[in-house]
């Protein structure tokens, strides 16, 4: 059964000049009264849908041990809408949505065709006091990282070898390309990519820096002009023999028809919830190796933290490559001990984990320490980075590290990262 969320809203918005914006948000939990979790846009709104994935949110702070309420918010937008299109509708988002933006009962990031700048934009214009470390854009690339560690580790559980192996990236978009680039880059041979224009095949591996330049500079429309590789149709990439496939498209995009046709060793998810209700049974009746997408994507949801914490890029890239394999193995490794399948044992780990950093963080809310005052300090710009990033690191290190109780200052830092 679904769980019920704590907040359904449902904004339709006619302007004087004639502009229309239908949207929705659906807050899963909050803490404190705050939740948090991405603003995409849509061409139709699924109530049912938009509540799994807000709670998909929900499940990652609570797998990282981090007090963050879970959302997502959706606007009904045309294909390809134009910049002008785009920044209209999120300026009426905004005015509708108002109360619960400055409130931050809700606080957005960009994705689904919408860049953690324009939600900047947007919340600036509705009068959102933002911190400088938030909003960075680079949560894509943190989530990129962590799904391409993800696979190897199903590679590995799947017994094929690095050298050799064969991806398919479905969605080659912010997560997708930064999936494909961090398994080439690891000695994955990745074959096959898509977009929203079509998909590409080379069975001798793709060249994927390559890729990923066409598309920063021609969009999801550079499939269309690539002539060193295959085109294929989207849907055929589906069909491939290969080795270990991350789906990074839209949700629920998969249905469980599709997942009994997958020819892939193993699935990791890239996407929030790729597969429609029953696809994860499926996958494992089958013997594939699969990784739910609130273990494989929580690299966006830790590396926003870590970046509160005053961390570079570069620096937030090395703490997740060394620190989210070693989760992963003993998420893995008690899931085989209790005979389940990891989708269920990280399901439950992370329920029971954000009820216990909720119930902490808020068992704290009200007083005004020493340390929550620098906190606001530090999020004002007051106090530089430099000084925090070693404590940052050590708080962020002690939540992932399975059932470690957090301390008052581990937890206060937790929900601070979530202020921001």
């Amino acid at each position: 059964m679904a769980p019920v969320p704590e907040c359904v809203l449902r904004f339709d918005v006619q302007a004087e000049d004639g502009a229309h914006c239908e949207s929705s948000i659906v807050i899963d939990s909050t803490v404190n009264g705050r939740s948090y979790g991405g603003l995409g846009l849509v061409r139709k709104i699924d109530t049912e849908l938009l509540g799994r994935v807000a709670h998909r949110k929900t499940l990652k702070s609570g797998l990282l041990g981090l007090p963050l309420g879970g959302a997502k918010a959706v606007i009904v937008a045309p294909p390809r809408a134009t910049a002008s299109q785009v920044a209209r509708l999120l300026s009426l988002f905004g005015q509708a949505a108002g109360p619960l933006l400055t409130t931050r009962r809700y606080s957005p990031s960009g994705e689904l065709g919408l860049d953690d700048a324009d939600v900047r934009c947007m919340l600036l214009d509705c009068g959102v006091r933002l911190p400088r470390h938030s909003l960075q854009g680079r949560s894509s690339r943190y989530a990129g990282l962590t799904v391409a560690l993800a696979s190897l580790a199903a590679l590995r559980v799947a017994g094929i070898r690095l050298s050799g192996a064969t991806a398919a990236v479905e969605g080659f978009g912010k997560v997708g390309s930064s999936t494909a680039l961090a398994l080439h880059e690891r000695g994955v041979k990745v074959v096959a990519i898509s977009t929203d224009r079509g998909a590409l095949f080379d069975a001798d591996g793709l060249d994927v820096p390559d890729l990923v330049r066409r598309l920063e500079h021609h969009g999801s429309s550079f499939v269309s002009r690539h002539i060193d590789a295959d085109r294929i149709p989207a849907e055929e990439l589906r069909r491939l023999a290969v080795d270990v496939f991350c789906p990074c498209a839209l949700p629920a995009g998969i249905d469980v028809a599709t997942v009994g046709r997958l020819r892939c060793r193993a699935l990791v998810a890239g996407a929030n919830v790729p597969l429609q209700p029953g696809g994860e049974d499926v996958l494992v009746d089958r013997g594939v190796v699969y990784i739910p997408d609130i273990v494989a994507n929580c690299g966006g949801v830790l590396g926003a933290t870590l970046s509160f914490g005053g961390l570079s890029s570069s620096a937030t890239l090395r703490f997740i490559e060394q620190r989210f394999p070693s989760l992963i193995e003993w998420l893995m490794g008690m899931a085989e001990r209790e005979g389940i399948p990891l989708h269920e044992f990280a399901t439950r780990y992370a329920e029971e984990r954000f009820v216990t950093a909720k119930r902490e963080a808020e068992r704290r809310h009200g007083g005004l320490s020493l340390f929550d005052l620098a906190l606001r300090m530090y999020r004002r710009g007051l106090v530089p980075p430099a000084l925090v990033r070693p404590f940052s690191t050590r708080v962020v290190a002690a939540r992932l590290s399975p059932d470690n109780g957090a301390s008052d200052v581990v937890l206060e830092w937790a929900h601070a990262a979530g202020r921001s």
